[in-house]
């Protein structure tokens, strides 16, 4: 486990908390004095006046616990610059929170060369945004289990930045399909149908920007699509002020891993286009699809989304919501005690009716 790594924090110049940034405000706000401020201005501060340019701390004892071969490539440790408390993450963790002292820690070495993103979109929605989105979801849903909408699951409502590779490509597409008119008419002595068969071509050429993929493993693929689109024109050049207060991965996930991902879109939007075009036929069954993409350029950067994990009976479900946007889904699952409560009500009250009408009748 490699401990000698540093950790970057934004402290207050009124009191000296840890500032964190507020989506609503778009500035670094102190929970203590309740102060907001600019971010160029709080760097200022910290890195002029303070002098806090990220240094490297070093332990000079050796830890308490024995790590395995494993854990130790996958876990790093960092000195909290607050209170020098121990932070252990893994490998992809690039901002957290330290578990002492509770100030947002952010690991800047994670955050460059390679690993540095080329833009973020800040968080545009609040925590208390991202619950009452959650109660919302939940409400109507007799079977639920009790425990998902108290208030001590929906303080688990966590905002991380989840690292995401955005694709550009220029592409085209030729299709053909076979294609059928139906027409029916009829005289005094029969009904007649005739079909007309024809065989379309079309081609297609497009350019694509900015199709989103996560570049994390943690991450469910399909959970991160429901979530979608981001406005990427409110995208900015990534300064790890925008992680203060909030996690952030680092990309596991190579660029290169989208690739096949990136042509299925492509593939369907084209598809989706063309089809459109061929209108007025009773059926269109295409017999070629031929999709050229001579180059896909990607894009790191760094996306909000408020995240709840839970278990119940042994499963996990995640509830994900777009952190600018405020789009959310998840799956609920289904309460046995609730929906035997729930068919039991209803079977006495449909023969508590049906008595009723009998007696009625009688």
């Amino acid at each position: 486990m490699d401990s000698q790594t540093n950790v970057m924090e934004y402290q207050c110049p009124c009191c000296g908390a840890g500032l964190a940034f507020s989506g609503q405000a778009q500035q670094l706000h102190c929970e203590y004095c309740g102060n907001t401020f600019d971010i160029d201005a709080v760097r200022a501060f910290n890195e002029k006046e303070l002098g806090k340019e990220p240094v490297e701390e070093k332990w000079d004892h050796a830890p308490q616990a024995q790590w395995s071969e494993e854990e130790e490539s996958s876990l790093n440790s960092f000195v909290c610059p607050s209170c020098g408390g121990e932070i252990v993450t893994d490998s992809q963790t690039a901002a957290t929170f330290c578990p002492y002292c509770g100030n947002p820690a952010i690991m800047p070495s994670r955050l460059s060369g390679s690993l540095k993103p080329q833009g973020v979109i800040p968080f545009q929605t609040t925590k208390q945004d991202a619950q009452e989105a959650f109660l919302k979801l939940c409400k109507g849903k007799p079977l639920l289990p009790r425990f998902f909408t108290s208030q001590q699951q929906i303080e688990k409502i966590t905002g991380i930045y989840v690292p995401f590779w955005l694709y550009s490509c220029s592409g085209s597409f030729h299709g053909q399909y076979k294609a059928t008119r139906i027409h029916q008419w009829s005289d005094s002595q029969y009904h007649y149908t005739k079909t007309d068969h024809y065989l379309l071509e079309r081609k297609a050429c497009a350019s694509f920007s900015g199709i989103p993929m996560d570049g994390s493993s943690k991450m469910d693929n399909t959970l991160m699509e429901s979530i979608e689109p981001y406005d990427q024109t409110q995208m900015v050049d990534f300064d790890t002020a925008y992680l203060s207060g909030f996690l952030a991965d680092k990309y596991d996930v190579p660029y290169e891993d989208g690739h096949t991902r990136v042509r299925q879109r492509v593939e369907a939007s084209f598809q989706s286009k063309v089809q459109s075009t061929a209108l007025g036929y009773a059926t269109l069954l295409p017999t070629v699809q031929n999709l050229d993409i001579p180059e896909i350029q990607p894009k790191y950067v760094l996306l909000p989304v408020w995240l709840l994990n839970t278990r119940y009976r042994g499963k996990l479900y995640t509830f994900a919501m777009n952190g600018q946007t405020g789009r959310m889904t998840g799956t609920f699952p289904v309460c046995p005690r609730r929906t035997a409560m729930w068919f039991t009500g209803i079977f006495a009250a449909v023969t508590i009716l049906a008595s009723a009408i009998l007696m009625l009748m009688g």
